[in-house]
């Protein structure tokens, strides 16, 4: 089973040294449309550049995940892969993965499998890592994908954002939400239920986010014992770390990973944005 490989939509970031942990292709890439250019999500996108373009446009901007036969040419390339995708409650990029391993299948006969995480960024990136632990115990296919979609029901996904104005504007949060927590300066922590985004409390002053997070961890109901921990980021690597170690000093976490933000991430985490897995 080992020669199986991964492959993760540019929602889920990964770098070199993650790629190269989990035996990953590059990822499938995220489009995101700002005024009237396209920008592909892949290695030459520079993240200040982005963040840029999103704060001078005062248009609606959007995404869109890459297209079947992007994603038969990944599965046809790596001949055996496990696919993590973003919540399909969020994007479309789950079903074009399917339909993109069915057509791989009946043209080149590689053998495949596309998970559903129910959740984004570090969500996704933990979903790899699950899957890369059971390919290397040697477990059969469908094992792993049994024990993998059991990993994605109980794994918690909660962000915090300094800027949602992106989250409004592309409706993955009520507008009347979303102008109460900025008119009163509150930092909103989102969370993921049932695949969706969801506003599950917040905060007042910078100060306190680090305590508020790792106060989510207890108030998730999620067991922890041995689990990995991964936090993404946009130009904000000591709250990360804030929170890391905070987190490491109150619970019993296994590995603990920090990881920069790429395109398709800070589209809607935004400059500041914070997002932990565990």
């Amino acid at each position: 089973m080992d020669e199986f490989r991964i492959i993760t939509g540019s929602s889920a970031d990964l770098n070199e040294e993650m790629k190269a942990e989990l035996n990953a292709e590059e990822p499938v890439p995220f489009y995101l449309h700002i005024a009237d250019e396209i920008i592909t999500d892949d290695d030459t996108l520079s993240v200040p550049v982005l963040i840029d373009k999103m704060k001078a446009c005062t248009e609606k901007m959007a995404s869109s995940c890459a297209d079947p036969e992007t994603w038969k040419n990944a599965f046809t390339k790596a001949k055996k892969a496990f696919a993590i995708t973003l919540s399909t409650s969020l994007s479309g990029a789950y079903t074009s993965a399917c339909a993109g391993l069915k057509m791989a299948i009946e043209e080149s006969g590689c053998e495949g499998h596309v998970f559903d995480t129910m959740s984004a960024v570090s969500g996704e990136t933990l979903v790899a890592y699950k899957v890369r632990e059971c390919v290397q115990q040697g477990l059969p296919m469908n094992e792993i994908i049994e024990k993998v979609e059991a990993y994605i029901k109980k794994m918690k996904t909660f962000f915090v954002l300094d800027d949602i104005s992106n989250l409004i504007k592309n409706g993955r949060l009520s507008h009347i939400k979303g102008t109460i927590i900025q008119v009163l300066n509150i930092k909103p922590i989102l969370g993921e239920r049932d695949g969706r985004i969801e506003l599950f409390s917040k905060v007042r002053g910078y100060k306190n986010i680090a305590d508020k997070m790792v106060s989510m961890i207890s108030l998730s109901g999620r067991e922890i014992d041995g689990d990995n921990f991964l936090i993404s980021h946009c130009n904000n690597l000591s709250l990360a770390q804030e929170i890391v170690d905070k987190a490491k000093a109150k619970f019993n976490f296994g590995k603990m990973r920090i990881v920069e933000m790429k395109g398709v991430s800070t589209f809607y985490a935004c400059d500041k944005g914070i997002c932990m897995s565990f």
